[in-house]
């Protein structure tokens, strides 16, 4: 059923790509300040449901609808940097940039001045709990300090949906435990909307996320 007072409503979503049907009529709807978890097999189509809720990924037919705005229409601009998106962290970094700068990114396409971008990311880096890595070299941090820069850089666009691709996916228990920890107290002082794709088990027995499943492009709705 549309529900248009909802944070992110999807609505018959396909999206192909060289041909092939990646996504097949995918529907769902996700309230504002709910922690869902799509979850499922690599291959399943859960990173490209992220993009497609991002606009980064054409649909072939269906819509999606965020914080009001359909994806792709002209209204969508003025939603767009209410998202935030943490990628899968995979990706190695040798060239010399900052904890600090890192986080400064999430302010490059916002009009602010200088002390309100500087307000910005010292409250998101104190929000995380990252403020002892302002100083240090991004590319000998560990996936975990990583994930923490990543969600800080999000917070200085002062996000109402937050999209996460498989977070946990390089972290040890410790640090997993420490991140979902994180996401949770951000849900309920924020009451940021927080979608997660993920196949981690310790991730999928955290309490109070609801879980959908996904196989081969489309929910499997009833499933345990």
């Amino acid at each position: 059923m549309w529900n248009a007072g909802a944070c992110l409503q999807i609505d018959g979503l396909h999206v192909e790509r060289e041909g092939a049907e990646i996504l097949r009529g995918l529907s769902l709807s996700v309230d504002c300040g709910e922690r869902l978890i799509v979850a499922g097999p690599n291959g399943a189509g859960k990173t490209t449901l992220l993009k497609a809720i991002l606009g980064i990924v054409p649909a072939r037919a269906g819509r999606v609808v965020v914080l009001g705005d359909q994806v792709g229409s002209r209204q969508w601009s003025r939603s767009r940097r209410r998202v935030g998106y943490v990628n899968q962290e995979s990706v190695t970094v040798d060239y010399p940039i900052s904890g600090q700068e890192v986080v400064a990114i999430g302010t490059c396409s916002l009009r602010l001045g200088r002390g309100e971008r500087n307000r910005r990311i010292e409250q998101a880096m104190a929000a995380v709990g990252c403020e002892h890595l302002r100083h240090r070299g991004y590319a000998r941090l560990s996936g975990g300090e990583k994930q923490k820069l990543s969600i800080a850089r999000c917070l200085c666009q002062d996000p109402q949906l937050l999209l996460l691709d498989e977070p946990t996916s390089s972290l040890d228990p410790a640090s997993r435990a420490d991140l979902m920890a994180l996401l949770r107290r951000l849900n309920e002082q924020r009451r940021l909307t927080l979608v997660m794709v993920s196949h981690d088990a310790q991730a999928l027995s955290e309490p109070g996320w609801r879980i959908e499943r996904m196989e081969a492009g489309a929910f499997v709705r009833g499933a345990p």
